[in-house]
């Protein structure tokens, strides 16, 4: 996908992924690279998240400035790499990025865009990957597994597919769900899908705080959902990774705080604070973090920390162990000798197995 059809976009996904191999690099003068600068700056100091944060990334930049050190830069793309790399430094906020377009962005992007233009943009690109349901399939022992890519989809466009994941998934006995490759998006789809994981009677998962504004909302889970319930009682685990950023961090952070899922793979990335990409020229953007996370359970978030793992494995053997402690842990409660002895095939036949 098109850097200009993606930006509008870059709301809810990861500011985490590189930038495009195939966006080819153009040549940018004094004056351009100053309006670039200056207009990163006015947007971190008119919304970042935290206001004295925002001025001592200015001074961290004017500095530089000063020194000459974005003198020698004519290659678009590597003042954004140089501008994020010093936003970054001082922020140590891995939301804020600067991106570089080779073709000219819309003229509106981001939050000032139309919703109408916004929503087909999302829908388009939605139904081609549809809507982050990856994978679903049952595994050895009746154990569900569940790979969702992308929180970043309006849970309005999501309903039918993630209803008949859950209805497929309604009758195993125990969940794997898969965010290793997830890079984030909308707490409202994370609320959603979470509902199946719990009971009817809601559940307060996350509050968002926002500077413009100075507002919070609040997140809670669904009182009616379309499909089959998961329910709050059958073991869950959660797949994480270093590549699991922002929304999919919120994702496996509420329900550990909930005690509902437990967590299996890498320490997460360390993102929670979200935002919006704002657009600054015809090729350059800013991802600027208006807001932080509040659990409700530990009234803090997992900025810089990242979701740290029950069982702290390679992300690439997660699998396979979240697999073995769900079939283990089912094992402990079968009372079924038939069951019992099924069980003990599959952890059998998966101790066996080499990844």
């Amino acid at each position: 996908m098109r850097l200009t059809s993606a930006f509008a976009a870059l709301l809810i996904a990861s500011p985490l992924a590189a930038q495009e191999p195939d966006q080819a690099d153009r040549t940018i003068a004094a004056a351009e690279r100053r309006v670039v600068i200056d207009g990163a700056i006015d947007r971190l100091k008119q919304a970042y998240v935290f206001p004295d944060t925002a001025l001592a990334m200015e001074r961290a930049i004017r500095a530089r400035q000063r020194r000459g050190e974005y003198d020698r830069i004519t290659s678009g793309r590597e003042l954004a790499e140089s501008l994020t790399s010093h936003l970054q430094a001082v922020s140590r906020d891995r939301h804020v990025r600067v991106r570089y377009s080779a073709e000219p962005l819309p003229v509106l992007s981001g939050p000032d865009q139309p919703d109408h233009a916004r929503r087909d943009q999302q829908r388009a690109f939605g139904r081609q990957v549809n809507y982050g349901f990856e994978r679903v399939e049952r595994l050895a022992g009746n154990v569900g597994y569940l790979e969702i890519r992308s929180f970043g989809f309006d849970p309005e466009d999501i309903v039918d597919v993630a209803a008949a994941a859950f209805t497929f998934l309604g009758n195993t006995d125990a969940l794997i769900i898969d965010v290793r490759r997830n890079g984030g998006g909308s707490p409202f789809m994370v609320a959603h899908v979470s509902s199946y994981l719990f009971g009817a009677e809601p559940v307060h998962l996350n509050s968002l705080y926002w500077r413009p504004g100075n507002r919070t909302d609040d997140f809670y889970t669904k009182r009616d959902i379309p499909g089959t319930r998961y329910g709050p009682d059958k073991p869950v685990y959660v797949l994480t990774s270093r590549n699991t950023f922002s929304g999919a961090e919120e994702f496996a952070y509420n329900l550990q705080a909930r005690k509902r899922a437990t967590i299996v793979g890498d320490t997460t990335g360390g993102g929670a604070h979200p935002g919006a990409m704002q657009r600054v020229t015809d090729h350059f953007g800013i991802f600027v973090p208006t807001g932080r996370a509040i659990n409700p359970i530990t009234k803090t978030n997992w900025e810089r920390v990242g979701v740290r793992p029950e069982i702290a494995v390679a992300s690439d053997q997660a699998l396979r162990t979240a697999h073995l402690a769900a079939l283990r842990r089912l094992r402990q409660q079968a009372s079924d000798p038939e069951r019992q002895q099924a069980l003990d095939r599959a952890i059998g036949d998966l101790e066996r197995e080499r990844d």
